[in-house]
Order: C-alpha cells, then structure tokens, then sequence
C-alpha cells in the first residue's frame, strides 16, 4: 500500500481535475447555449455545474478551468460535437465526484460532507437531464456509458494508487463496482 500523503494526492488531483472539468464543460455549454437562445438548456448547464463552481472559485483552479477550455476548444471546434462531449465531460465529472462519495461514505461524516455529496447527485441529474434533453437516445446511451467508464476508471486509479505494488485485480474489482453503481444512477 502506498503511504497515505501519496494516495491521498492522487485522489486530490483526481478531484480538482474533475471539479475543473465540470466549471469548464458547463461554461462552454453555458455560453453555447445563450448564443442559440435556448434558456431551458442554459439553466440546466448552470445547475449541472452543482458545487463544482463554487469549490473551484475556492481552491482557485481558474488556471486550470482555463487549460482544459482551451484544450476543449482545439479538439472540438465543432459546436455540435463540442455539445455532446461537454454534456460527456460534466456527467463524468459528477459521475466520479459521487463515486469518491460513494467510496468514503462515513455515517458520522461532517455535515458539510453530506450537502457536498447531495449537491454532487443533484448536479448529475441535471446533467444527464441535460444531456439527454439536448441529444437523441441513441446517442446518449453510450455517450453516458463512456463517461462513467471514465469515471470508474479514474477513480478506481485513484483509490488503488500503490506505487510498483499495485494489485491489478484489485484495482479491476473496484472499478467494476464502481462502474456498477454510476450505471444505476444514470437510469
């Protein structure tokens, strides 16, 4: 196992980068969506943000939003696949916030824990409402599934960090059982 500082770093990261994820995707799709005139898909891109925007403003992870909208703007310049993979990126995002949730779930936990947790599967629902508001079944379904796909897997990364000693198979159960779990919450 590897000293808890270095795992506890690696799930830090994965958690800032998820949080700047979600500000990033739901910006550009706030912005996307004011320039169409679609008022209901602007609100649900703000309120698919959740806490992420306020913990970001928080720990100050501006340079960060700002590196991954920029990289996001190279890779889809295209507004339509741009929308599709900002509705991906925020359902990931939040499907990984809950599954760190999910993962340390104390029932003494600090109160704030548990806003912070609601907070998370509300801005997941308003996600996938969104998400599949603005796209045709078809192509949410597995768009939602490649998103916690991703989230599993970089979550289970980061609760197995071991350094050299890693237990493949161990890391591969947890990453089922959290992929299990994020599929049910996107029914």
């Amino acid at each position: 196992m590897a000293p808890p500082a270095m795992a506890s770093t690696a799930l830090t990261q994965t958690v800032d980068f998820w949080t700047a994820q979600a500000v990033m995707a739901s910006g550009y799709l706030v912005a996307l969506y004011r320039i169409l005139g679609d008022d209901r898909q602007v609100a649900l891109a703000m309120e698919a943000c959740g806490p992420c925007g306020a913990r970001a403003q928080r720990l100050g992870l501006q340079a960060q939003i700002a590196a991954l909208d920029a990289a996001f703007a190279a890779e889809y310049p295209e507004e339509l696949l741009g929308e599709e993979k900002a509705w991906q990126r925020i359902v990931e995002a939040h499907a990984g916030l809950c599954a760190v949730h999910d993962l340390i779930d104390d029932p003494e936990q600090d109160p704030s824990l548990r806003g912070s947790r609601a907070g998370t599967a509300n801005a997941l629902r308003h996600a996938l409402r969104g998400y599949r508001t603005a796209f045709p079944e078809e192509c949410t379904i597995p768009g939602i599934r490649q998103a916690m796909e991703s989230a599993a897997l970089r979550c289970a990364d980061a609760f197995s960090f071991t350094g050299d000693r890693e237990e493949p198979r161990q890391r591969q159960e947890l990453h089922d059982r959290i992929l299990e779990a994020l599929l049910r919450k996107a029914v």
